[in-house]
């Protein structure tokens, strides 16, 4: 089973790596990038400052989704790199070692860390997009009332801005060569896990321990 899961993930590679050309090379490396989302993220950080100053800004409250936040970037990066590519062991399919290199198109000769499974990119990008998924989601169901109606376009936006965010980081490191979709698809898996950590125990814990009133 584990065999052809890894000849379908070997196919699947093959497909959507391919060689767009110099325009195409370009783009992707600069979706790739972590500089690139720069104001994506002031986007989140103005949204937080937002919610959490109905007539004044709520500290306690601002940095709770802050540091949790931070918490699930860590949490994500850590279990992908930290743990599961050093216990897996899988060469990035740019590797010599991997057995597909030489039908992979490399950008820029940019080869990445020896071992792919599973895919940082993947985990951290899920993991902030759906942490923040499930407090927009909370936000609009449980407080719409008293959002202003700026805030609320602002957080629909959002909600169809983050997939697209976490879609596009995540078929850039397919193209740039650097992991096998089994990859990425692994990289989801754990960055779900800190976002579901982050939202059901932390944010709770944190917000009892805060004294923060629920609504």
């Amino acid at each position: 089973m584990i065999s052809y899961l890894d000849q379908l993930d070997r196919q699947l590679m093959l497909w959507l790596n391919y060689d767009g050309g110099s325009v195409q090379d370009q783009l992707w490396w600069m979706v790739s990038g972590k500089f690139t989302w720069i104001p994506l993220y002031l986007w989140l950080l103005w949204l937080l400052v937002l919610y959490c100053r109905p007539v004044k800004v709520n500290w306690k409250k601002l940095s709770l989704l802050v540091v949790i936040t931070a918490l699930v970037v860590v949490i994500s990066d850590q279990v992908a790199s930290g743990i599961i590519k050093n216990v897996v062991m899988r060469p990035r399919p740019s590797r010599p070692d991997s057995g597909i290199a030489e039908w992979i198109h490399i950008v820029k000769d940019y080869r990445g860390g020896h071992y792919g499974f599973v895919s940082s990119h993947a985990s951290n990008t899920w993991g902030v997009a759906l942490w923040f998924i499930f407090l927009i989601k909370n936000w609009l169901r449980t407080e719409a009332n008293t959002l202003s109606p700026m805030l609320r376009r602002a957080l629909r936006i959002t909600l169809w801005a983050l997939p697209l965010w976490m879609l596009l980081n995540c078929y850039s490191r397919i193209y740039l060569g650097v992991h096998y979709p089994g990859d990425i698809l692994g990289g989801l898996l754990v960055g779900t896990m800190a976002a579901c950590i982050a939202y059901y125990m932390l944010y709770p814990i944190g917000r009892k321990w805060l004294k923060l009133d629920e609504k």
